[in-house]
């Protein structure tokens, strides 16, 4: 027992020590406590806080775009060659101005080759037809030659025909008329009224007629047969005379045509090229800015001609925009495209003129897909887009050229009397949607039911009235012994 009291005496001192460190520790984390609550609070308090508002709530879907003219026209390089020197891109011009000059000796040099070729090929025709006409002319008077000889023969011959012919007839009828004279003679001689020496002399002088007269018959036709062997022999060189004339105007008319297409030949490429060199200045075919096309580069990407690139034959080098009739040119997601119809109502900004927004309306929207090359759309390459057309109906005469961006609101839904919060004031538990709302000097976690979103503000079908405040931030970020509504999951704030 006494060994009992000398214990508890020796101990007593220890619990109350004990005792008194334990009451101080409870009241250090207790000040330390109500220490970090002030902070809280006092944070909560600074938060920023916007109000959740009732009002026309507009769906929409923002993309940027590039600008460019609904009408323009092309500018055509009719020749090709290096570029000597050009108007600066996007400059103005008029119509008749020269926008682009082509370096152009090769021209020059063919021009001069062709002005050679063209003279040569008109000498070349001057020539023939010089020697072909001669040739003709030549065969022409060996014709007339052979029609004059064959008309001189043929008249020769028929004189001393109808002379031979004639001496025949005239010869016939003396031997006729001997013939008679004989018979009075021999019956004179038998009745011995002449001597019978006359019969005798009259019998041998109608032998020789007759020997004559058949030597003459003879003789006329081998006349008549040698005139028609020299008549046909003449003939034959008329035919031939006439022949080698058809030869000769025929070749001249070949030789001629084939020269003259020579020569028309020569002057078309010769044109062709007094053509290429009077359109190695190249004019703007209407009013406007002019708009270089551009050269790729390879790796180093694409840029507007300069000084020194070449330019192709019948290539479009360059356009002119009309600037009265301007439109957006932009791609649109998959999701996207389903809510944007042609007609829809488009609000436009332009970066270059931050103090003006532009009416538009949506003209076209590509009903295929296609790859993503459209540059400034974020999207990853090769990512399947809908390309879409905007009108703008009024550019308020405001300097807008092609080229310039622009950011295309698309006013999809218009929505009356909807309550709405910025994004970043929304925030995901799992699979519910929060709100931080003000109550007193903290915030209170509301979950709420969302519904469309525009680029920076959300509907709340459920869960706010209008009006309240509402945290721009995650309260609880910071706290890491508070739980957030749901579980222990940190928040995050709704994806924009």
């Amino acid at each position: 027992m006494r060994g009992l009291r000398v214990l508890s005496g020796g101990l007593t001192p220890l619990i109350l020590i004990a005792c008194f460190v334990g009451i101080g520790v409870w009241v250090f984390r207790l000040s330390i406590e109500r220490r970090a609550r002030a902070e809280r609070a006092a944070e909560q308090t600074e938060i920023a806080t916007t109000e959740a508002t009732r009002s026309e709530f507009e769906v929409a879907v923002g993309v940027m775009g590039v600008l460019e003219s609904t009408q323009s026209q092309s500018v055509i390089s009719e020749v090709g060659g290096q570029v000597l020197s050009l108007l600066p891109n996007g400059v103005e011009v008029k119509q008749g101005d020269i926008i682009l000059t082509l370096d152009v000796p090769r021209m020059l040099r063919e021009l001069r080759d062709q002005e050679v070729q063209y003279q040569d090929a008109l000498d070349d025709l001057a020539s023939k037809k010089r020697d072909l006409a001669a040739d003709t002319a030549k065969a022409r008077i060996k014709l007339e030659q052979a029609r004059l000889e064959f008309e001189k023969f043929g008249t020769a011959q028929d004189a001393d025909l109808t002379q031979k012919r004639s001496q025949k007839d005239y010869d016939s009828e003396d031997l006729d008329l001997r013939r008679d004279r004989f018979g009075r003679q021999k019956s004179l001689a038998d009745e011995g009224l002449i001597p019978g020496r006359e019969v005798e002399l009259a019998t041998a002088e109608i032998k020789a007629k007759e020997f004559n007269l058949e030597k003459q018959d003879k003789d006329l036709e081998l006349t008549e047969a040698q005139t028609s062997s020299d008549e046909l022999t003449k003939q034959a060189a008329v035919t031939t005379a006439q022949a080698d004339l058809d030869r000769a105007e025929s070749r001249e008319q070949d030789e001629l045509r084939t020269a003259t297409v020579a020569v028309q030949i020569r002057e078309n490429q010769l044109a062709r090229v007094q053509d290429q060199v009077a359109n190695a200045d190249i004019r703007a075919p209407a009013d406007g800015i002019v708009l270089f096309e551009e050269q790729s580069q390879g790796m180093l990407g694409r840029r507007p001609l300069q000084p020194g690139d070449q330019v192709w034959p019948r290539r479009p080098v360059a356009t002119i925009p009309d600037l009265n009739t301007m439109r957006v040119a932009l791609e649109l997601s998959q999701q996207e495209s389903a809510f944007v119809k042609p007609g829809q109502e488009v609000i436009i900004t332009v970066p270059a003129l931050p103090d003006q927004t532009f009416p538009g309306t949506v003209t076209d929207v590509a009903q295929t897909g296609r790859e993503s090359t459209f540059p400034g759309t974020g999207m990853s390459r090769g990512e399947r887009t809908f390309p879409v057309r905007i009108k703008v109906d009024d550019r308020k005469d405001a300097p807008l050229r092609p080229g310039m961006t622009g950011l295309v609101r698309v006013i999809v839904e218009r929505i009356p009397d909807a309550v709405s919060v910025p994004l970043e004031c929304v925030f995901q538990r799992d699979d519910r949607h929060i709100v931080y709302v003000r109550q007193g000097k903290g915030f209170r976690a509301v979950e709420v039911e969302l519904g469309p979103e525009s680029d920076d503000a959300v509907v709340i079908f459920k869960g706010l009235e209008g009006g309240e405040e509402i945290a721009l931030r995650d309260v609880t970020a910071d706290a890491s012994e508070s739980t957030p509504t749901g579980g222990g999951q940190s928040s995050s704030a709704l994806p924009l």
